[in-house]
Parts: C-alpha cells; structure tokens; sequence
C-alpha cells in the first residue's frame, strides 16, 4: 500500500519537473544563442566551445542602445514610484477616509479595469498630443498608475485595525504621517508585489511607447528589440542577445524584491 501511495506522488513530482524544464528551456535557448552568430535559429547547442560575447559588444556600441536601455531604465523606475505614491494615497483614503460618495467613486475606479487598455491609447494620445507631451518622459510615465494599483493597496490598508490609526490621532498625529508611520510599514509586501507588477509591466510595454515616441533617441529597449528583429535578421544571435538584455533586468528586480515581499511578510506576521 505504502508503494502504490509514493507512485501519485513520484508521478506528480516528474510532472513538475517536466514543466520546468519545458518553462526554462526558452531562456537557455536564447543564451545559448546570445553567444554565437549563426544566421540558422536551428543551429543550436549546449556546447560552449565557440562562445563569443560578440554579440553582446556589438549591441552596446551600435545603434544607440545604451540610450534604449537608459530610456527603460527611467521609465520603468519613474513609473514604480509615480504608481506607489498615487496608489497609497488613493488607497488610504478609500481604505481609511469617511467622504461622500466614496464607494461610489472606487466602484467606478474598479470599473475602468474592465477595459482593454488598447481602447483607451487614441483618446489618450489625443490628450498626451494636446499638452505637447509627445516624446518626452512624461507622456511615457504619467499612464503607468491604474486601478489596479489603487485596489491592491486599498485591501491591503483595510486590514490594518483602526486602533492603530485612533492612537496615532490621539498623538496628534495627522492624515500623512499616520499613512507614512504607520500604514506603509505593514503594507510593505503589497507595495512590494506592486512595484513589481509595474517594473515588469512598464518595462515590457511595446504598444504606448510605439505610438507616444516618434524620435529614436525615446525610444525603449521593447521597440529597440523589434527594430532589431527587422534591420539583422539575418544575425539570430544578435537578436538573442538582445532579448538577454532586455530580460535581466527586470528579472534582476524581482529577485532583490522577492527578498524585501519576504521580510515584509515576516514582520506584518509578527505584529498581527
């Protein structure tokens, strides 16, 4: 019986594995990739013996993609703080605040995630193209706060006890001090898992950049990569380096905030 019941679970266990493999495979493939220059997708391996960082050098001198990637850089950064400060403040007050209509107005704020974001990229150009925002870093940045961010700070702040807010008033404490001392330090995982929904998401975003910027010089690395898809196609080792790129850093970013959501958790558990 005892060996019928470890088959399920060795099964299960394989199953796992197999999905993982399948899962990093990709990114081993561009690796690989990354370090050859070979015309052929199909030319693939897991020798190392004619690695080159060609590729990799050849991408940072050429076509401007250093300012590509300083462009994302910004953007991606501008965006995760412009998102957390928008979102906990509306959060707090939706979450804390008594004002008329409150529910009213979040509901309609969830509302607007029901969306596609497509629909509203002609209307928002419009508006962006109005205040002669085109090609700037403010066209790119100020779009990146949604609801969604508001949502999932305003149910993380409800669960902070009310006891907390009513002493710090006691204290003579006002409305910002008690969301900076007092609400954000135990709403820190949520913050943390918002800052990465945003770095990742504006870091990848293709479709607002490609319509907002028309010079080369605001350009992101996302359109960066496609450009270079069409001039080197021939070069698949060259495009496959500059994936690489373009996925460590976001990459890099989850994983130094993996440890921060973790100890965030840790010691919203320990005050509870």
């Amino acid at each position: 019986m005892k060996g019928k019941k470890k088959i399920p679970g060795f099964l299960g266990d394989l199953l796992l594995l197999a999905t993982a493999v399948f899962c990093v495979l990709p990114f081993i493939y561009m690796i690989l990739m990354s370090l050859k220059s070979t015309v052929n997708a199909y030319d693939f391996s897991f020798s190392l013996s004619e690695a080159t960082l060609e590729q990799y050098i050849k991408i940072f001198t050429k076509n401007n993609f250093l300012q590509y990637l300083t462009n994302s850089v910004i953007v991606s950064f501008g965006g995760v703080a412009l998102t957390l400060f928008c979102s906990c403040l509306a959060g707090y007050s939706f979450a804390k605040l008594k004002f008329r209509g409150n529910d009213k107005i979040f509901f309609f704020l969830m509302m607007t995630m029901v969306v596609p974001s497509e629909v509203i990229i002609v209307p928002l150009y419009l508006i962006v193209r109005g205040f002669d925002w085109i090609n700037t870093f403010r066209a790119l940045i100020l779009p990146l706060p949604t609801a969604f961010g508001v949502f999932i700070m305003r149910q993380a702040i409800i669960g902070v006890p009310k006891e907390l807010i009513e002493s710090a008033k006691l204290d003579g404490a006002g409305d910002m001090k008690i969301l900076w001392r007092v609400i954000l330090p135990l709403v820190k995982s949520s913050m943390m898992t918002l800052a990465i929904f945003t770095f990742v998401g504006a870091w990848n975003n293709f479709i607002w950049p490609l319509v907002a910027t028309t010079e080369d010089s605001m350009r992101t690395l996302p359109l960066a990569i496609s450009t270079m898809k069409t001039a080197y196609d021939s070069d698949v080792g060259l495009t496959m380096a500059g994936a690489a790129v373009t996925f460590l850093p976001p990459f890099i970013f989850y994983l130094i905030l993996q440890s921060k959501f973790e100890e965030g958790i840790t010691i919203s558990g320990m005050k509870g």
